[in-house]
């Protein structure tokens, strides 16, 4: 991904970082760029990072439904009983941009005592105070850290769900070299996605939103199961992270 999505300007309120000098801009958006990277390379995986950059890459906005809510987040519900909705379950989605700007925090603050010199680097003297040591400045680090990680691990639980999302169907058509398929949720289904019916893959060919779909087959095919799955996050690698509990030590 070569869009940068975390700016300085992010960084305020429990975030607040003070870059004294525009000339640490450049250094903070290499820093920004890289962290960003790597969590979502994490996170997704290389193939479905390689997907998400395409997408997002030159406008800097996803164009597909399902990279914005990873992007800024979602409310989505959880299916536990499909003939109980009162079981139900509401998770908040909230975006790995967030988790990003914690992380950034973390990783800039933790870069921001050196400076680059001809014969290496070198610690910062502050003028009008004193720096924070090390342990001090390590506890400041993981508690934005730790929240990252549960800002992180709602994300997690969403791509999760929609690894591997299934759908009952109202009813399923032949029309002679394809299939036109009734039912009330298509989320994240698009033209060109595969789907599965009775274990047998094919190609989603258009996509009416909530309301159907086709795909092209063979007429005369039979269909016993009464459901439909497609793959919105197939194979995402779902990197765990874990909070810090070292009060600063390391």
């Amino acid at each position: 991904m070569v869009t940068q999505k975390v700016l300085y300007t992010d960084m305020i309120g429990f975030k607040t970082l003070s870059i004294p000098s525009t000339d640490n801009y450049e250094d903070f958006n290499a820093i920004a760029l890289d962290t960003q990277n790597f969590v979502t390379n994490e996170i997704l995986g290389d193939e479905l990072f390689n997907a998400f950059s395409t997408d997002i890459d030159g406008t800097g906005t996803p164009v597909e439904q399902k990279w914005l809510d990873f992007l800024n987040g979602v409310t989505w519900t959880e299916i536990v009983n499909k003939d109980d909705l009162t079981k139900n379950v509401i998770h908040n989605n909230k975006g790995i941009k967030k988790a990003w700007d914690y992380f950034v925090y973390r990783e800039w603050l933790n870069q921001a005592p050196f400076v680059s010199n001809f014969t290496g680097k070198s610690v910062n003297s502050a003028i009008n105070g004193v720096q924070l040591d090390r342990q001090s400045l390590n506890v400041e680090t993981q508690n934005r850290y730790n929240q990252g990680v549960d800002i992180y691990c709602t994300v997690i639980d969403f791509l999760k769900y929609y690894e591997e999302y299934s759908v009952d169907y109202t009813s399923i058509t032949d029309l002679g070299g394809s299939y036109l398929v009734t039912l009330l949720d298509t989320t994240y289904l698009k033209v060109g996605d595969k789907v599965t019916i009775d274990g047998l893959d094919y190609t989603v060919t258009a996509v009416s939103d909530d309301t159907s779909f086709t795909f092209s087959a063979s007429s005369g095919i039979t269909f016993s199961n009464d459901y439909v799955t497609w793959f919105p996050f197939e194979n995402v690698a779902l990197g765990k992270k874990g909070k810090l509990y070292f009060n600063g030590m390391i």
